[in-house]
């Protein structure tokens, strides 16, 4: 009987130790590249270079941002019918630095919950400086 209590209780608590150990991160608390990964569409990029703003661009059913969880962390982009392959590195204070093309793009978050992710990207070394906010959703 002892034994029986004994396997009883050991065979309870690797189950416990299982199903602590891989409990989902949800939430606020998951790190920013946990919270991007995955696709989103494109539903508006506002675009100003030098200063200057140029008409919003509307997004197609066909746009979107894929940030993949590989070893790489790969981003696809496809805007417009034009598909780029590039990186992405997500930073300690929550926010991002994207490689497209060969340009490189300083990222602030601005917004990101579930279902919706904004971001302004200032694109290094550009002069007239140029930047772009990207409104995501799932």
């Amino acid at each position: 009987m002892k034994k029986q209590l004994t396997l009883l209780t050991m065979l309870f608590l690797v189950i416990a130790g299982i199903t602590a150990g891989c409990k989902k991160e949800t939430g606020a608390a998951r790190p920013l590249k946990k919270k991007i990964e995955g696709k989103w569409q494109v539903t508006k990029i506002e675009t100003s270079i030098g200063g200057v703003a140029s008409a919003p661009y509307t997004g197609l059913p066909a746009d979107y941002f894929e940030f993949r969880n590989n070893e790489n962390d790969q981003v696809e982009v496809e805007i417009n019918g034009l598909r780029t392959l590039g990186t992405y590195a997500t930073l300690a204070n929550d926010d991002l630095n994207l490689s497209l093309s060969g340009k490189v793009f300083n990222c602030v978050v601005n917004t990101i919950t579930d279902n919706s992710f904004e971001f302004t990207a200032t694109q290094q070394e550009s002069n007239p400086k140029e930047v772009k906010k990207y409104y995501l959703r799932r």
